[in-house]
This record gives structure tokens, C-alpha cells and sequence, in this order.
């Protein structure tokens, strides 16, 4: 869970915060349509088990199920890391084989996110090894 209000109230009125909480385990092959708001009350009931009364402080929400992250963002699957991080995702096989290195097939085009290596997350390392690759290449 992150509340995000905690250090920029301007996100919610005073005395109010906005909190935002991420689960990434959830099958993509289930009816998202029927089972998003099963899937947010499960969540929900966890944050509830740690702190008693969160429930009752809820005035809004808005769910984003893997189903919506691909219609509404083009994630496919919903996999925020544009590729699972499995053995066949990692390292030098990451986008694919042969692409490790962040060049793409089209010359001078490189690439630097999520779905290169090391992966997702907001760690700005895709980027810095694109950049000392191109370094490299001048």
C-alpha cells in the first residue's frame, strides 16, 4: 500500500489521503469483467486484518484489474513489466535473445524500458544502460 497524500497533500482534502494498493498475483485468464470488485474486496479484507477500521475510512475507489491495465494502457496481460521477469525474460534474453544489449532491429533505435533488462519496477537502470550503450556506439 502506498499513501502518497502523506507527503503531497494537495492529493486529497485536509484530514483525507489517497491511498493506492498494488497486487501483481492475479490470474489474467479469469472473467475480470465479473471478478474485479471480488478481487478489490479480498484486498481490501487483508489491509483490514493489519488495520481494523480501514474499510469504513473507503469514500471512493477505482479498480484497475489486469483486463483494464490492457484495454486501458496496452499492458498485454496486464503485466506492468511488459514481460514476466521468468528465466526466458531475463538477462540477455530480455525483450528476446539477441536484443539484450538494448539495441532494436532498426539502426540507431535503442531501447530502455520495462521490458529490457533488468526489468519493471521505477529504477531508471534500462535507461542508464541504453544511454551507455549508445555511448558506446558513438
Amino acid at each position: 500500500m502506498l499513501i502518497p497524500s502523506v507527503v503531497d497533500d494537495s492529493l486529497a482534502p485536509p484530514g483525507q489521503h489517497v491511498a493506492s494498493l498494488f497486487c501483481q498475483q492475479f490470474d489474467y485468464k479469469i472473467d475480470w469483467d465479473e471478478h474485479r470488485e471480488t478481487a478489490a474486496e479480498t484486498i481490501i479484507d487483508q489491509v483490514e486484518s493489519y488495520a481494523p477500521g480501514f474499510r469504513e475510512l473507503i469514500l471512493g475507489m477505482q479498480i484497475l484489474s489486469p483486463l483494464d491495465l490492457e484495454r486501458r494502457f496496452g499492458l498485454v496481460n496486464g503485466d506492468i513489466f511488459h514481460g514476466k521477469l521468468s528465466l526466458d525474460q531475463m538477462f540477455s534474453a530480455r525483450p528476446v535473445l539477441g536484443y539484450g544489449n538494448y539495441r532494436s532491429p532498426i539502426k540507431g533505435l535503442y531501447m530502455c524500458g520495462s521490458g529490457t533488462h533488468p526489468g519493471g519496477g521505477v529504477s531508471g537502470v534500462p535507461g542508464h544502460n541504453a544511454a551507455q550503450e549508445i555511448l558506446r556506439s558513438n
